[in-house]
């Protein structure tokens, strides 16, 4: 039986970086996943870099009507969609490379195999025992099932299938109004597919402030994508041609498409490896349940990322591998007191930081809205979207900065300023005085 200091569970953008930065501490340490391929986690595989650098080519394809007025002589003669899907591949290989040499870097062994608890300390991976003085558990979340929409991986799809398709389909219909939903509309939209948008929620993006839900509403109905709010599928039959849904809701209608996209969400990975011998607990929608310091009811063992039920986002994970790991090196219970920025790669790009005027308005505090459009912002509109605005959440009393909320052109990128604001407790007076490069798209900032 081999013997560890600390053993994760999960190669994905938490996993890692709990092992890396544990190995460096000197710490035995072992990281199991399936296989190598599966290093980086839905993140690097299917999520967030394959679905960024999708939408990137989808980028340019929507700006280029505005660079042919500029003077620009292109066209976009067809879209290879298998040369991106090679171009994605290689690019995943590129970064995985770069992640196992930082493993290596720090004397991370490797194992792959499927884990699953014997006991509180010891793991059975694919017939071998390992027993370990702690662990963390990092596994991720799968694609959300519902039998409404069997996926079938050829008609009915789910996004890790998207990956695979080498044509674009002529239409498709996206069930499911969260951010997967949204980012792939943006996708398929910029180059010519019929898209069908149905989300059971009264507007998209539920946790969004309406304002910001309205400003993405009115972009996507700009770029031809039909949206159909407060509706459910209820009916679905696979024909010759694609497939045909009955929606209900607003309006009771047949949606006749090539393909269906399943965007309804993700749940916690954490069914297939036998969690209850080890004492873990787990909540009724099967997150496991940790303290602030990541750790389970077994002191012993922590849990990390989508497997935990805070904000699933790569750049979560990463802070709380890094508290884990910290936790576990110095047997401290340091906890995370870090504001946790959510970004949502749409066109216009949407993110957000501390508190929203939803929120707010729903706890009952007190609070002053400042905002400013983009289309005050000179270097939006030489980027050629001058859409959107800047929300900041502002208290009162004191002028301190509790929140904003971007829509517009690299909101993904302005929304830094913003949690240093929010996370260092600055004024509004303070950040809106400081000096801002003319023109850059920060610089909408003073203008609040």
């Amino acid at each position: 039986m081999k013997h560890f200091d600390a053993v994760v569970i999960g190669a994905g953008p938490g996993g890692y970086e709990a092992a890396i930065q544990l190995g460096k501490a000197g710490v035995k340490t072992l990281l199991i996943d399936k296989s190598k391929e599966r290093i980086g986690g839905t993140c690097l595989n299917e999520g967030c870099i394959s679905t960024k650098n999708y939408l990137e080519s989808a980028g340019y394809a929507s700006k280029a009507p505005y660079f042919q007025e500029c003077g620009l002589d292109m066209s976009i003669n067809g879209f290879d969609l298998a040369r991106l899907r090679e171009k994605t591949v290689s690019l995943k290989n590129e970064l995985r490379s770069g992640v196992v040499w930082q493993l290596d870097g720090a004397k991370v062994e490797m194992m792959y195999g499927f884990a699953s608890f014997v006991d509180a300390h010891t793991l059975d991976v694919s017939g071998e025992t390992i027993s370990f003085d702690k662990c963390i558990i990092a596994t991720g979340a799968k694609v959300r099932e519902v039998s409404a929409l069997p996926l079938d991986g050829k008609r009915i799809v789910s996004s890790s299938d998207l990956f695979e398709l080498e044509t674009l389909p002529k239409s498709i219909a996206i069930v499911g109004g969260g951010a997967i939903g949204c980012e792939f509309a943006t996708f398929f939209s910029a180059f010519g597919v019929e898209v069908t948008l149905i989300a059971r929620g009264t507007q998209l993006l539920s946790a969004e402030d309406e304002d910001v839900a309205k400003a993405l509403l009115r972009a996507f109905k700009k770029n031809g994508i039909k949206v159909m709010t407060s509706s459910a599928v209820k009916k679905v039959e696979i024909t010759e041609q694609g497939v045909e849904l009955d929606v209900s809701g607003e309006i009771e209608e047949k949606i006749k498409c090539e393909l269906v996209l399943c965007a309804i969400g993700r749940d916690p990975n954490t069914e297939d490896i036998s969690i209850d011998n080890a004492g873990v607990q787990r909540d009724a929608k099967g997150f496991i349940t940790v303290n602030d310091a990541f750790q389970t009811v077994q002191k012993h063992i922590y849990a990390i990322g989508d497997c935990i039920d805070t904000p699933a986002y790569a750049h979560t994970a990463y802070a709380e591998a890094k508290i884990a790991a910290v936790n576990i090196i110095n047997g401290s219970e340091t906890v995370n007191t870090h504001i946790t920025p959510s970004t949502i790669f749409t066109n216009p790009q949407i993110a957000s930081c501390g508190l929203r005027e939803k929120e707010a308005k729903e706890q009952g505090i007190a609070i002053e809205v400042k905002k400013a459009f983009f289309k005050a912002n000179a270097k939006a509109k030489i980027n050629g979207d001058d859409s959107g605005f800047v929300k900041m959440i502002v208290s009162p009393q004191n002028d301190i900065i509790l929140g904003a909320s971007i829509i517009g052109v690299e909101a993904t990128e302005v929304i830094h300023e913003m949690v240093i604001a929010v996370e260092k407790k600055l004024t509004a007076s303070e950040l809106t005085s400081m000096i801002h490069v003319h023109p850059s798209v920060s610089e909408i900032i003073r203008y609040l």
